[in-house]
């Protein structure tokens, strides 16, 4: 026990050390100051959204792919919602580009004259990009389409199968990972047959990270004819709840565990307007536009893709369609890695934390 001293000594103290003391106290908040004080005015540190240090490199996503995989803002979106936490890289951030062009097939990067419109610099090529830039995952948008044959030179779906297969070892050899992400919306045979082959070339390709939203989709066309996955104007693009449910599927794909409530119930959409709509709401979308503060995402986009970006629609779901398919989603991840590689399933965490 240590002895106990009178109050007189206790507040007797050597004054130099007090001093000192002082000193060095004031030099601390002299440099706090210092740190924190920019362009006139103190800025007060935000805490991040998952408390990923800043000193931490981000995981690089690149999405190859036309108008389904740029839609919605469908990169940006799925970098946001798995921020932090994707498998493998917990706790670091997630950033996302896209390149490709409208209207194609993934195989026209192969093409030397390919005609870019997003994602690449003059002169440039995917396949540079993906030597040159080192992602650490490239999405590829395999369509049920275009792998069971759509034009000459691809009539069985071999140019397609061809330059998949290509961009994946492309991928590795740089020293990333390649994602297939499942499309195709129809509801015909030529979509079930697409989804057999696009398993038959993950499983060629040895693809760890398969994204399964055509899969889901005829899911939710079956189970649930009520929810419109599509908008009733636009038979192309996901809709509102479409994209919701892809946003589940890449969730579940990407951290290994379930959706289920995990998901934005309002969650940021482009607008499905046809030429007349858009030019009876011009002034409402040009004030929307003006007010637009793009994200890092969003601001690397040409011009046209920022205005559907920046017209402010919102999407929103219940909650109970919303844990629907977000179970949807994750029924679907999980058959496509019983398919795809039987141990993974060692990883995977259920709604309740579960590992399975």
């Amino acid at each position: 026990m240590k002895p106990f001293r009178k109050q007189s000594e206790v507040q007797s103290f050597d004054k130099s050390k007090h001093s000192s003391r002082v000193h060095r106290r004031i030099q601390l908040l002299t440099a706090l100051a210092v740190l924190t004080f920019s362009g006139g005015q103190f800025l007060a540190a935000e805490p991040s959204d998952h408390d990923t240090p800043s000193a931490s490199p981000p995981v690089r996503l690149l999405f190859a792919g036309s108008s389904s995989t740029y839609w919605n803002d469908l990169p940006g979106e799925v970098a946001r919602i798995v921020n932090g936490q994707m498998s493998g890289h917990e706790g670091k951030p997630v950033t996302a580009e896209i390149v490709g062009r409208s209207g194609s097939d993934i195989r026209v990067y192969l093409n030397p004259d390919c005609n870019y419109q997003y994602g690449v610099k003059p002169g440039q090529s995917f396949l540079d990009k993906i030597r040159d830039e080192k992602f650490d995952y490239v999405s590829l948008m395999v369509v049920c389409r275009f792998i069971t044959g759509d034009d000459d030179g691809n009539e069985d779906g071999q140019a397609h199968r061809e330059a998949v297969t290509k961009y994946c070892q492309a991928i590795r050899t740089a020293g990333g990972e390649p994602i297939f992400y499942e499309m195709g919306w129809g509801k015909g045979d030529r979509e079930e047959e697409g989804r057999r082959r696009i398993m038959a070339l993950a499983r060629q390709n040895s693809i760890k990270l398969f994204a399964p939203c055509s899969s889901a989709w005829s899911r939710v066309y079956e189970e649930r004819p009520d929810l419109a996955l599509q908008h009733p104007q636009d038979s192309s693009h996901p809709g509102d709840l479409g994209h919701f449910l892809n946003l589940a599927c890449f969730y579940a794909t990407l951290t290994r565990t379930s959706p289920e409530g995990k998901l934005p119930r309002e969650f940021h959409v482009w607008p499905h307007l046809n030429k007349g709509q858009k030019e009876a709401r011009k002034a409402e979308l040009e004030v929307a536009y003006a007010k637009f503060e793009p994200n890092a995402y969003q601001a690397r986009l040409p011009e046209w893709m920022r205005r559907n970006a920046g017209a402010g629609f919102i999407g929103r779901i219940n909650n109970d369609d919303a844990r629907y398919l977000e179970r949807i989603a994750w029924e679907c991840a999980q058959n496509a890695l019983k398919q795809l590689e039987p141990t993974a399933l060692q990883g995977a965490r259920s709604p309740s934390g579960r590992q399975q």
